[in-house]
């Protein structure tokens, strides 16, 4: 009979927390919480800080104790907003703000900000069984000093550079190239077919371009997508530039086809030829 009641109780508790739901636009994650709406209920007493109010206007600004951690010194602050009086949002904070709370009767939303918080948020909400919930107070918690990730770095564009350059810093795998002298620019390709390194792109080049030179100044072949929209005027456009006249059609495809098989083949005017080794 106790181990039923307990049951219930149980049932009733998910059942409960089933009927709740939450929703914000900056939010990494959500908690359903009861209780106080204090910040350090969810965070260390010595670092959290708040900033609040128990009695939401339509529209106002909240105000909260210095955060030793960011590079002002003059108090926290942030303008708040409520709609209907149940969609909150917040703007224009001074400090970055690393969760929020909002209470509803005992029903609380603990909004869970990425590391390094955020400083405005939108389309807070606090709904039970469906519905919207009036929001009777609303805390921002911050000073924990999460620091954000470093962004990714920008990947560095492609390239096939000047042979000349190669044959200098030996990077060609120490092939020894003479370009011609009549100043004719060709690409030449680097394929290892005895070696470990058969594409041979994780220590050396795959390839050069002889006679890359204009006036000693080095114009290597820059990556480009043939796929992408080409704008003359968009110098940040990846797309490769559009062909001098009209070639639609009256060109075909050359094809080098290299896969350790061993074989190598080339398809040059629709003509496929191929060689083993």
């Amino acid at each position: 009979m106790k181990q039923h009641r307990l049951c219930l109780i149980a049932t009733a508790i998910i059942l409960t927390h089933a009927g709740l739901s939450y929703a914000s636009d900056r939010a990494a994650v959500i908690f359903p919480a009861e209780g106080n709406k204090t910040c350090n209920d969810y965070a260390a007493n010595s670092m959290i800080l708040q900033m609040g109010t128990t009695s939401p206007l339509a529209s106002g600004r909240l105000a909260g104790p210095e955060n030793p951690r960011d590079p002002d010194s003059q108090g926290e602050s942030a303008s708040y907003s409520v709609t209907d009086g149940k969609t909150v949002a917040f703007t224009d904070s001074s400090t970055p703000i690393d969760f929020a709370l909002l209470k509803s009767s005992r029903n609380i939303s603990l909004i869970i900000y990425p590391s390094g918080g955020v400083k405005d948020d939108a389309n807070m909400k606090l709904t039970v069984g469906g519905i919207d919930q009036t929001i009777s107070a609303i805390s921002l918690c911050y000073g924990l000093g999460n620091v954000a990730p470093p962004p990714p770095p920008e990947p560095k564009p492609s390239i096939i550079p000047a042979c000349e350059d190669l044959v200098e810093d030996s990077l060609f795998d120490g092939l020894q190239i003479t370009c011609p002298a009549n100043g004719e620019r060709s690409v030449i390709f680097n394929f290892e077919l005895d070696g470990k390194l058969f594409y041979n792109t994780s220590e050396t080049p795959l390839a050069c371009v002889c006679n890359n030179y204009v006036e000693g100044v080095p114009k290597p072949l820059m990556e480009c997508d043939p796929g992408a929209p080409y704008d003359p005027n968009d110098l940040t456009n990846k797309a490769c530039p559009q062909p001098v006249g009209d070639k639609s059609g009256a060109e075909v495809t050359t094809h080098i086809e290299l896969n350790n098989d061993p074989y190598v083949c080339s398809t040059i005017g629709g003509k496929r030829t191929c060689y083993y080794y």
